[in-house]
C-alpha cells in the first residue's frame, strides 16, 4: 500500500483536497509550521505575516474555483491560484504600503470565494444558491471540528499535567494555532461542494431537517423581521420629513444592518419565492424598491457625518453601503425586478475589495481626511508651520485639543500616524525615536502636540516606579500581593485571607479578618507629591495604612478630584509583627 492510499485511509478525502486545491493546502501548510517555528522560539508571530498567508490562502482558493467553473486546466488553475495567491499576500504582508484594511480585505475575499465559480454564462440560480448554502455550512463544520480538536487535546494535556505532572510548555498554544491553521482549514477545503451546476430541489429535500428548518427561519422569523423594520424607518423617514431634521447619526448604522441583513433574507429565501407564505412572497417582489427609502436616509445621514467629523474606516464601509443599495435599485429597474445573486453579492464583494487597500480604500480615505482635518487645526493654532512643530507640549484649549485627540485616534486607526513622522524629524524627544505600538505611539503624539486625553489632562497622576526598594520584614511578618487592577472587580464577594476592592472614595482591603480602608484621593496626592520631587527615580510608594502595616505600591493612576478618582493599582502589604 503506497503512502497516498495510507494517508487517505487515515484521513479521508486529504488526498483529493490537496490534488483540487494544491495552494491553499500548501499556504495553511506554510502558516502551521512558521507559527509552530515562533512558538518554539518564544516569539510572537508577525501578524503581517500571518494576514499575508491568510489573504493568499482565500485568494488561491477562489482562483482555484474559478478555473473549476470554466473547465480550465488544472495547470491552468494552479498558475491563477498562484498569481491570485502572490498579490494578495502583497497586501497583507505590506499592509502599511498599500494602507491595507483587513475587514474589508477578508470579507471582500469571502464574497469573491463565494462567486468565483459562477464567473461565467448560462449559470442557474438554483446552482448558485445551493454551492453556496454547502458552502456556509462547510466553513461551520470546519470551525466546529477545529474547536472539538483544540477543546480536546488541550484537555488531554491539562489532565495529563494535573494527575501526572507532566510538564505542558505551551502545549496549549501550540494545539490552538495548530486547529486555527491546519486542522480548520483543511477540513474546510475538504467539504467544498465538488458539483458545482447542481440546482437546488426544495420539493426533493420537503421534509427533511434542513429544509424544514430554512423554511421556518426565513418563513417566520427573518422575513417579519425584515419587514417590521422596513415599516419602522419609512415611519420614521415621515417622521423628519415632518419635523425639518436630517437624522441621527445612529440612523446610518441600523439602515446598513437593515440593508445588508434584509437582503442576506432575500438571498436565503430565493427557493422559496414561489411557494412560500404570502409575506415571503411578497417580500422577494417588493424588497429592493423597500430600500430606496432607508437608503435615502442613509446618505443623508452619511453625508452629515462626514461634513462634521471626516472619513473613518466604519464611515466608510456605510457610504459603501449606500452606493450598493443604489446600483441595486438602478440594476433591479434595469433587469424589470429579475435578480441575479451574482450581481448583488458579487457587488458586494467588488465594493469591500475596492476599499480594503489603496489611496482610493478604507483606510487611504481615512488617512486623507483625517490627516488634512489634523493639519488645519495645527496650523490656525500655530502648532505647525512649513511641515514642522513649532510648540511642542503646549495644551490647547479644550475644543481645539478635542478634536485633535480625536483625528489622532482615527489616524492610528487606519494605521496611519506614520504620516507625522516628518513633523519631528531632527526631535531627540520625537516620539518616533524609541521603540512604540500604534497605542503608545498616539498617546505620545498627543502630548508633544498638546492634546488633551484621559491621561493628559491636568489632574491625571500617573506614577511607575522605575527604582527598586529593599524591605526588610522582621520575624513573624507578612508579604501579601500583589494586589492588580483591584477597580476592576468593585463588586466581587470578599475572598479570604486576603482581598481588595474599591468605591467611589476609598480602597477597601481585607487581611485575615482585619479591614483597612484608604482613601484613594490620599494616595493619588503622595504620588504627586513624590513625581513633583524627582521625576525621574521613582521608588515605590510607602503608604502607612494602619500601625505595623504598609502598602507598597509600584504602579498608580487615576484622576485626581474626578468621581471615581483612582483608575489602576498595583501594591503590595506588609504586616509587621506587633509587640
Amino acid at each position: 500500500m503506497g503512502w497516498a492510499q495510507r494517508l487517505d485511509r487515515l484521513i479521508p478525502d486529504l488526498s483529493a483536497t490537496l490534488l483540487r486545491f494544491p495552494v491553499p493546502a500548501a499556504l495553511s501548510v506554510i502558516l502551521f509550521v512558521y507559527i509552530q517555528i515562533t512558538l518554539h522560539q518564544h516569539a510572537e508571530p508577525d501578524w503581517d505575516v500571518v494576514a499575508a498567508i491568510a489573504a493568499a490562502f482565500f485568494g488561491a482558493g477562489a482562483a482555484h474555483l474559478f478555473a473549476e467553473g470554466r473547465s480550465l486546466s488544472r495547470v491552468t488553475g494552479f498558475a491563477l491560484a498562484l498569481v491570485a495567491g502572490a498579490i494578495l499576500a502583497a497586501a497583507g504582508y505590506f499592509s502599511q504600503a498599500f494602507n491595507t484594511n483587513f475587514l474589508y480585505l477578508f470579507g471582500g475575499l469571502a464574497g469573491l470565494v463565494m462567486m468565483a465559480p459562477f464567473l461565467r454564462r448560462d449559470v442557474e440560480q438554483g446552482a448558485v444558491w445551493l454551492f453556496n448554502l454547502r458552502f456556509g455550512l462547510a466553513a461551520l463544520l470546519a470551525i466546529v471540528v477545529a474547536v472539538v480538536f483544540m477543546l480536546g487535546l488541550s484537555g488531554i494535556a491539562e489532565t495529563l499535567h494535573l494527575l501526572f505532572g507532566v510538564s505542558t510548555g505551551n502545549i496549549h498554544e501550540r494545539i490552538w494555532t495548530t486547529g486555527l491553521s491546519l486542522v480548520g482549514p483543511l477540513y474546510g477545503l475538504s467539504l467544498l461542494p465538488r458539483d458545482l451546476d447542481e440546482p437546488v430541489d426544495v420539493a426533493a429535500q420537503k421534509g427533511s431537517l434542513l429544509e424544514r428548518g430554512v423554511a421556518v427561519l426565513v418563513n417566520y422569523v427573518a422575513v417579519p423581521v425584515a419587514v417590521i423594520y422596513a415599516v419602522i424607518l419609512h415611519a420614521y423617514a415621515v417622521k423628519i420629513t415632518i419635523d425639518g431634521e436630517l437624522p441621527k447619526g445612529q440612523i446610518a448604522t441600523m439602515v446598513s444592518i437593515f440593508a445588508v441583513g434584509g437582503t442576506a433574507t432575500w438571498l436565503v429565501a430565493w427557493p422559496w419565492r414561489d411557494i412560500g407564505t404570502r409575506l415571503l412572497r411578497h417580500f422577494m417582489r417588493y424588497w429592493f424598491f423597500a430600500l430606496l427609502v432607508p437608503a435615502v436616509l442613509l446618505v443623508a445621514a452619511i453625508w452629515r457625518r462626514l461634513s462634521d467629523y471626516g472619513m473613518t474606516p466604519d464611515r466608510y464601509g456605510i457610504a459603501l453601503v449606500a452606493i450598493w443599495v443604489a446600483a441595486l435599485a438602478i440594476y433591479l429597474a434595469i433587469r424589470k425586478n429579475n435578480a441575479d445573486m451574482r450581481a448583488i453579492v458579487g457587488a458586494a464583494a467588488a465594493l469591500l475589495l475596492v476599499g480594503a487597500a489603496g489611496p482610493w480604500g478604507a483606510n487611504g480615505t481615512t488617512i486623507s481626511s483625517q490627516f488634512g482635518r489634523l493639519v488645519a487645526l495645527l496650523e490656525i493654532n500655530g502648532v505647525l508651520k512649513d511641515g514642522k512643530i513649532t510648540k511642542p507640549g503646549k495644551q490647547l484649549p479644550t475644543e481645539a485639543s478635542s478634536k485633535g485627540a480625536s483625528f489622532i485616534y482615527a489616524l492610528r486607526d487606519a494605521n496611519g500616524l506614520y504620516r507625522l513622522a516628518p513633523w519631528f524629524e531632527g526631535d531627540p524627544t520625537s516620539p518616533f525615536a524609541k521603540g512604540y505600538t500604534r497605542w503608545s505611539l498616539a498617546y505620545d503624539i498627543n502630548e508633544k502636540l498638546g492634546f488633551s486625553t484621559s491621561s493628559t489632562s491636568a489632574n491625571w497622576i500617573s506614577f511607575n516606579a522605575n527604582r527598586p526598594a529593599t524591605i526588610e520584614v522582621a520575624a513573624g511578618g507578612h508579604l501579601f500581593g500583589p494586589f492588580v487592577n483591584m477597580r476592576l472587580y468593585p463588586n466581587s464577594k470578599p475572598q479570604e485571607p486576603m482581598t481588595a476592592m474599591s468605591n467611589d472614595k476609598d480602597v477597601i482591603i481585607r487581611l485575615a479578618g482585619r479591614t483597612y480602608t484608604v482613601n484613594q484621593e490620599e494616595l493619588l496626592k503622595q504620588a504627586q507629591t513624590n513625581l513633583a520631587a524627582n521625576p525621574n527615580e521613582q521608588q515605590p510608594l510607602h503608604v502607612e495604612i494602619a500601625p505595623g502595616v504598609t502598602m507598597v505600591i509600584d504602579q498608580l493612576s487615576g484622576n485626581l478630584g474626578g468621581t471615581q478618582p483612582l483608575g489602576s493599582v498595583h501594591f503590595w502589604i506588609i504586616q509587621q509583627p506587633q509587640p
